[in-house]
């Protein structure tokens, strides 16, 4: 091997090793596609590189067509794989999808495997014949159907990879031309070394010089890695972030001249037409802008008036390349929104602070235990003058040891949970030392952005003390009421006392059962005020036990023997008004007292019911009483409402009273239902 061969080998080694260098960087980064597909494409030109340089260096012809067989990988996969890499460079996202890689890739399989089997068919090269007899001498390689396929597929998808990058360069910030420009000469070059190698321009048989135009090309693409952040972010990623922002952007030159604008600073009537105006005639219309500019200000925020009419905030960005001034960029944010919030807020806090003035109750607001706001009647209720003086003050201060703790916890609560808590009573010393008893209620806020409670307070000192004189004043009426009903009770027991005295001298039997009816209705109608003022409820009695006492008293009082009468009580605890409670003690009387003196004559053994429920009918709550016994009954053809039975004309009579309905049934003894209707409170 000539001395001129070994260093074309060495520089293709140096240029293999340059570039596995690259491919294992690339990859151990792999914090995108794009580190992935560009380590792809160097293990590429590595293979082709090293393949390159190893026949070069190889003495023996099968040694040299291993290597240019290894080679081969690069050859078929370097320019597909290129391709790849600009895509997704472009974010051609679309494009670059399994399904389409695979198809990318399949022709190059095929040209790989074709080269490793050329043996058998001679597809890629026909014939491989050396140059001259000397050892390590080149070889020349006929060019078959398969490797021109191969050059065809390679130049196309270069060509569509440099139309890309074209348009890619004619819309992207200059910052980075650079950048495409270096991957357009990674695929320029390389597709201008395989012309000439091709078309037998340099007139060395044999030379392939492609692989030295991959050399240059990965250098190329080093420099562009290491000096121009080629695998950082890419001018589409620019062009998006820059074009989609909300907020606008002006960029101007050293000399003041717009360069570069972006969609948003249209809020300001501001575009690409504008690029290459000078800042003075640019802002003509926005003064206050304008003011900014020359002023140097960093940030400021302006109303922009007519016709645009928004709030907006500036700032301005010296920029700065290698410590040499360039220019300036200018951001402008529209706040209207803010604005307008911040407007509705002051405007709420100032309707807020009228209608606290106006209220005739105590408003306060605590963040933490101080007092930042207090309205007048703050004032007037812990005994200052000016409601200022409340401000700063702990308002802890003003509340009774009784108080205080509850109040912490209240407090607390709101702050904690964010509760509404419901009026209690506590009770405060005024800045005089007077004592008052106030209701207060505690509710989470926001108060000048931050966390607070409001505390409404009312002094019911007043209302305390008329309802203390209102109990006293209703004390004293319930014990005059309960003495009435103890001296109603006791003058109708003297008056049941008289009739049993004068009854001793009646020798009449018919007459001191008359005398006798009477004492027990006295007693009927004294248990009823008895029982009122043992109640605590000077107005309703408990019916059932009235029932069972009364029931009691007539059963001895017409000395019934309990082994020939059996009495069966069965009531519900009712609670009845007075005005019920007489009229209904009476009837029951008459009732009982007729089934016990008539119902069982010659002393027959027999049974007296009584039942007192409630039950609902149609919807309506309704209550009844039932006295029945299974004695002799009344005489056929009896007509109770036309009897001269004065017992029985009370019956009537006082059911008519509680608008009672009376039902007489003489099927098995005697049976009388009083229904009646009342609206009970239970």
């Amino acid at each position: 091997m000539s001395a001129q061969h070994s260093i074309l080998g060495i520089i293709l080694l140096l240029s293999a090793i340059i570039v596995l260098y690259l491919a294992i960087y690339s990859l151990k980064k792999r914090s995108s596609n794009l580190y992935f597909y560009f380590s792809l494409l160097t293990f590429s030109v590595f293979f082709w590189c090293l393949g390159s340089a190893m026949e070069f260096f190889s003495a023996a012809m099968w040694a040299k067509i291993f290597w240019i067989k290894i080679s081969y990988i690069g050859v078929a996969t370097a320019a597909p794989l290129w391709f790849i890499l600009i895509l997704e460079y472009g974010h051609y996202e679309k494009y670059i999808k399994p399904a389409y890689i695979g198809t990318l890739m399949l022709l190059p399989l095929v040209i790989i495997t074709l080269a490793f089997t050329n043996d058998f068919h001679g597809f890629i090269w026909p014939s491989i014949t050396p140059i001259s007899d000397a050892a390590g001498a080149l070889l020349i390689y006929a060019h078959g159907l398969g490797y021109w396929i191969n050059i065809g597929y390679s130049f196309i998808l270069i060509i569509l990879g440099l139309v890309i990058l074209l348009k890619l360069l004619m819309k992207s910030p200059r910052i980075y031309h650079n950048q495409i420009l270096i991957l357009m000469s990674s695929g320029l070059i390389p597709l201008i070394f395989s012309i000439l190698y091709n078309t037998d321009i340099i007139g060395v048989p044999g030379l392939d010089i492609t692989p030295f135009g991959l050399t240059i090309s990965g250098l190329l693409i080093a420099v562009s890695i290491f000096k121009f952040s080629l695998l950082g972010i890419r001018p589409i990623a620019y062009e998006t972030l820059f074009n989609t922002i909300k907020n606008g952007f002006m960029v101007f030159d050293k000399d003041d001249k717009l360069i570069d604008v972006n969609p948003a600073a249209e809020m300001i009537g501001i575009n690409t037409d504008d690029v290459g105006r000078q800042v003075t005639e640019l802002l003509n219309n926005l003064p206050e802008l304008k003011k900014f500019y020359q002023d140097s200000d960093e940030e400021a925020v302006v109303f922009a008036g007519d016709p645009f009419n928004i709030w907006i905030r500036i700032q301005s960005t010296l920029l700065y390349d290698k410590n040499q001034f360039r220019g300036r960029l200018i951001t402008i944010q529209d706040i209207s929104k803010l604005k307008r919030v911040e407007k509705d807020y002051s405007d709420s806090e100032e309707r807020y602070k009228n209608l606290s003035e106006l209220s005739p109750d105590a408003i306060l607001v605590v963040i933490g235990e101080e007092i930042v706001f207090a309205n007048k009647a703050s004032a007037t209720i812990f005994g200052l003058e000016d409601p200022k003086d409340l401000l700063g003050k702990n308002f802890f201060t003003f509340h009774h040891p009784d108080s205080r703790e509850t109040a912490k916890k209240r407090l607390k609560e709101v702050f904690s949970e964010g509760r509404f808590l419901d009026f209690i009573e506590e009770k405060i010393i005024a800045s005089d030392g007077k004592l008052k008893d106030i209701e207060v209620g505690d509710a989470p806020i926001s108060y000048n952005g931050k966390q607070a409670v409001q505390i409404v307070a009312r002094d019911i000192s007043e209302r305390k003390k008329l309802e203390e004189e209102l109990k006293n004043s209703l004390k004293e009426k319930d014990l005059m009421m309960k003495e009435i009903h103890h001296r109603v009770k006791n003058n109708l027991m003297v008056i049941q006392s008289l009739l049993n005295l004068q009854s001793r001298y009646i020798k009449d039997t018919d007459a001191r059962d008359i005398f006798k009816d009477s004492q027990n209705r006295a007693k009927a109608m004294a248990m009823i005020h008895e029982s009122l003022y043992k109640s605590s409820d000077l107005k309703r009695i408990e019916f059932s036990e009235y029932i069972n006492t009364l029931a009691n008293n007539l059963f001895y009082s017409y000395a019934a023997d309990p082994k020939q009468l059996k009495m069966d009580i069965n009531v519900e605890e009712i609670m009845l008004d007075i005005n019920t409670a007489i009229p209904l003690g009476l009837i029951l009387t008459e009732l009982l007292s007729n089934c016990l003196k008539y119902a069982f004559p010659d002393d027959k053994n027999g049974e007296i019911k009584v039942d007192f429920y409630s039950y609902t009918e149609n919807s309506e709550n309704k209550l009844k009483l039932t006295v029945s016994d299974n004695g002799v009954g009344l005489p056929e053809g009896f007509d109770p409402k036309k009897s001269d039975s004065l017992g029985l004309t009370l019956v009537y009579s006082l059911a008519g009273q509680i608008n009672a309905t009376v039902t007489l049934d003489t099927t098995t003894g005697t049976t009388f239902e009083i229904t009646f209707e009342e609206k009970m409170e239970y």
